[in-house]
């Protein structure tokens, strides 16, 4: 199960993004009240006309904005509830069996086949002081942690499938009788290994199950895909003023905040345009204080 998501939200977002959202969800309301409102008065009003000017913010705007913020809220609401189910559970979630383990340090996604994971989809970064049949003291010391790749039993069956396909060769009987052997105690690990493998994929599925984990990802990805589309209907819309350009940037700021973090820094147009974002958010910020 994946893990993949927009870095968003209130609580999950870098502090600077989550002041911009909040300073943009401000302007919003103080532009909505000149549209409708020009000649009111009182302290709303003043702050409102001292950001937007003479003209009023793109009512649209404000409104796939105000859109956007709730799809916030709810991301991160989707996401903590996941965080806590996920804390709930990990003393029942249990750790593949050894022989089940083959490739070292799967977080840094170097295999086609998956590494472990826990109840949420999260890589399981485990100790490997006990993991003592298959690894070395010496490795063990050098590797205190890591995430495996599993042997899966849909793998371990096609594996079985080219083993008894396969037909043992020597240059001598002797040397026959020792490759016929081989692979016959292959294809009893495979079955054993099958064995552990079905066993190890239902209990697992059992307690996704009546956690209620599957559930609570699918809500943790509608609100990625509400998140995604809200940040599209905002940047369809015309900004008129420096709070909606604050808006906008914003959105970004939340929507590719990864991104801007890798490039900021960098010498190209990505990271132009990572600072021109920063500055935008910055300055409207600064004007709605």
């Amino acid at each position: 199960m994946p893990n993949t998501s927009i870095p968003a939200t209130a609580e999950g977002m870098p502090k600077a993004t989550r002041r911009a959202l909040l300073w943009g969800l401000a302007a919003a309301s103080t532009a909505a009240a000149v549209a409708v409102a020009p000649d009111a008065h009182g302290a709303i009003a003043t702050g409102a006309q001292a950001l937007a000017g003479d003209q009023a913010e793109n009512p649209e705007l404000i409104s796939a904005y105000q859109k956007f913020y709730e799809a916030c809220v709810e991301r991160n609401e989707a996401q903590q509830a996941r965080e806590w189910l996920a804390d709930e559970w990990k003393h029942r979630w249990p750790l593949a069996p050894e022989a089940l383990l083959w490739g070292a340090n799967a977080q840094d996604g170097r295999y086609t086949d998956d590494g472990e994971r826990d109840i949420i989809g999260r890589y399981l970064i485990r100790d490997t002081a006990d993991l003592t049949k298959r690894m070395s003291a010496k490795y063990r010391r050098a590797n205190p942690k890591t995430c495996f790749a599993l042997l899966t039993s849909s793998r371990e069956r096609s594996r079985i499938e080219d083993l008894k396909k396969s037909t043992p060769k020597g240059r001598t009987p002797k040397a026959l009788a020792r490759n016929q052997a081989l692979r016959n105690e292959a294809i009893r690990k495979c079955e054993r290994n099958i064995v552990l493998a079905e066993h190890y994929e239902a209990e697992t599925a059992r307690l996704r199950r009546i956690s209620g984990a599957d559930t609570v990802q699918q809500r943790v990805t509608n609100a990625d895909a509400w998140l995604r589309k809200a940040a599209d209907e905002v940047s369809q819309c015309e900004a008129r003023t420096l709070a909606g350009l604050g808006m906008k940037a914003d959105v970004l700021a939340v929507t590719a905040g990864d991104l801007m973090e890798l490039t900021k820094s960098d010498a190209t147009p990505l990271g132009q345009m990572a600072r021109f974002i920063e500055s935008v958010a910055e300055i409207a910020g600064r004007a709605a204080a």
